[in-house]
Parts: structure tokens; sequence; C-alpha cells
């Protein structure tokens, strides 16, 4: 686990916050019914802010390496969402 959260810029980590948040939003909000398309979303979130960051704030460009690597980042980041969302989850049903 250790060697995967590597490839994740630290300051990108941020963005697992905003996604939850994002996830938690999408969810409570009453005219947004499709569960199932949450994940789906934050993954394009987390693909936008990361390529937004990398590309522009840090001056990288749009070369074919950092696209590479921010689809990498953005995967990641997304994944560690919903993973993290599940295991909240998944520890509420417990206590239950």
């Amino acid at each position: 686990m250790e060697n995967i959260l590597s490839f994740i810029r630290p300051e990108l980590f941020i963005l697992v916050i905003f996604l939850y948040c994002a996830g938690l939003f999408l969810k409570l909000y009453k005219g947004f019914n499709r569960d199932w398309m949450i994940p789906y979303i934050l993954l394009a979130l987390s693909f936008i802010m990361t390529l937004a960051y990398v590309s522009v704030y840090l001056n990288q460009g749009f070369a074919p390496a950092v696209i590479v690597s921010v689809v990498i980042q953005s995967v990641l980041i997304a994944a560690v969402t919903v993973f993290g969302n599940e295991l909240i989850q998944q520890a509420k049903k417990r206590n239950e």
C-alpha cells in the first residue's frame, strides 16, 4: 500500500477530502437519484482537478508522460476516496 500511495503527489491528497465531500453532497442531494454514478463522477472530478494542478499550476504542460501520470494519480485518488467511504459504511453497518 505504501508503494501505491507514493504515486500520488502529497499535495494532491487534499483531493481525497474534496472528493469525499462531493460524493456526500451527491448522495444527500434529493434531485440526484443515481448513486451508481457517484464513483464515475468522482473519477472525472479527480482527473480534471489533477490535470489542472499538474499541467497548469505546476507548468508541466500536456505532454504524454504528464497525461499518463495524471491518469494514474487521478484513478488512485478516486479509488482511495471510494474505498475510504466503503470502509466507513461497513463500520457503520457493523455497529448497528
